[in-house]
């Protein structure tokens, strides 16, 4: 059987398990990692999939298929799969924004999403150009990963309690001098997610969790779970932070600007793969160490009932997929119940999810490729151990069991 390629991008989150660190080579640094032969565009950079990362194990298989990831934001992934962006358009490299996932097609093979689907993002791609021939979306969840927070202050070892954390985001307080234990002083600059982002709504989901009605937001101030920042905080970034507020696009962009010698005394939110790849200082939150998360002998462990079938996720609410398909369609988009614990100490983590068609996924040939894919994650022959701060999520054989069918009855 020949080698297949396949085409995805999305989520950042993922990136150093999923495509290694090559990305971080080039100047600028690279959004599309490929071992397919396909560009970025014009002169922007590109990266080879680094070896030990999964889906350079997952090229190593028999057939040798090859992929190509390109790192957009989940909102771009999710809109290419809906087709409202094209995914042939160019990826581009993470000094401009992407114009699509330099794919061979209009159409991508799978997204990364770290935002899982809601009834908009689902409405959309029932909506959308795809869907007549694509019918339903395919979603399984694939690892957890600890997001941290990057810093830039003179203290080396910051510390941060959740409750300061949920002051500092809120804007209660807004000057180092006010966090106890921070040894620092002057205004405290955050940086934030511009671009949607699943990275962005894990971390808004923790912070209306964890702050939410506490006295450490202002009064009347509340945190929505939302993969676009800006919409999570009431009034938005300006209101509530002012010229405090730093954008940036991608958890690169995110980790790079806190790094900025212009923004010192800075903190952003990003995967700590890519806070420990770029040698960024990062705070411990509740005396736990976010690249300590994953470092268990054995995999995340969630119950079996935990993995819910034809359910999307509004904000903190779980919904039933939208539209007239039928159950057997919506029940391809698994997703973790939220109120399901992820038994680790460090308190703020994400997992991050795999999407794809149901139907119209080419030549068996091709299907069985994106099968791999998706499957890759389960398999514990053939997946490589994974970088500090991230684990798989498959402790229990009923829940594995339960994705591996998905994938092999709903990717057709």
């Amino acid at each position: 059987m020949a080698a297949e390629n396949l085409y995805g991008g999305g989520a950042t989150f993922p990136a150093q398990p999923y495509v290694g660190n090559a990305y971080l080579t080039p100047n600028p640094d690279a959004r599309l990692s490929t071992n397919a032969g396909n560009t970025a565009g014009g002169s922007s950079t590109v990266a080879g999939i680094s070896a030990g990362s999964i889906f350079a194990a997952y090229s190593a298989g028999a057939n040798s298929n090859k992929v190509s990831y390109c790192q957009t934001g989940s909102g771009t992934g999710k809109n290419s799969l809906a087709g409202s962006i094209a995914a042939n358009q160019a990826c581009n490299d993470f000094s401009v924004a992407p114009a699509g996932l330099s794919a061979a097609s209009a159409t991508p093979d799978f997204i990364g999403t770290d935002a899982p689907y809601s009834t908009t993002d689902y409405q959309a791609f029932l909506n959308g150009s795809n869907a007549a021939a694509r019918v339903g979306v395919v979603q399984i969840p694939t690892i957890a990963g600890a997001i941290a927070i990057a810093q830039s202050t003179a203290t080396t070892a910051l510390a941060l309690t959740s409750a300061q954390v949920c002051q500092v985001y809120s804007g209660q307080v807004s000057d180092w001098s006010l966090v106890s234990g921070s040894g620092a002083t002057g205004p405290i600059k955050i940086v934030y997610r511009t671009d949607g982002s699943g990275t962005s709504f894990a971390f808004t989901s923790y912070l209306a969790r964890t702050c939410n009605g506490t006295a450490n937001v202002p009064s009347g101030f509340t945190f929505t779970p939302n993969q676009t920042f800006n919409a999570a905080l009431p009034g938005g970034v300006s209101t509530v932070y002012g010229s405090r507020g730093i954008g940036a696009s991608g958890n690169n962009g995110v980790v790079t600007a806190v790094r900025a010698s212009a923004n010192t005394n800075a903190v952003g939110y990003a995967d700590i793969g890519e806070v420990l790849l770029q040698s960024a200082r990062y705070a411990k939150v509740n005396g736990f160490d976010p690249a300590l998360f994953g470092q268990n002998a054995t995999p995340v462990s969630l119950a079996a009932t935990a993995l819910l079938s034809g359910r999307v996720l509004d904000g903190a609410t779980v919904n039933a997929a939208p539209g007239s398909g039928t159950q057997a369609t919506k029940n391809c988009v698994r997703l973790v119940n939220p109120a399901a614990a992820i038994t680790n100490a460090y308190p703020i983590a994400a997992i991050t999810y795999v999407a794809g068609y149901t139907n119209g996924n080419g030549s068996a040939a091709h299907v069985q490729a994106l099968k791999d894919l998706f499957g890759i994650f389960y398999s514990s022959t053939t997946r490589p151990a994974l970088p500090a701060g991230f684990a798989y999520l498959d402790g229990v054989a009923a829940f594995r069991t339960s994705v591996q069918n998905t994938v092999s009855t709903c990717l057709q």
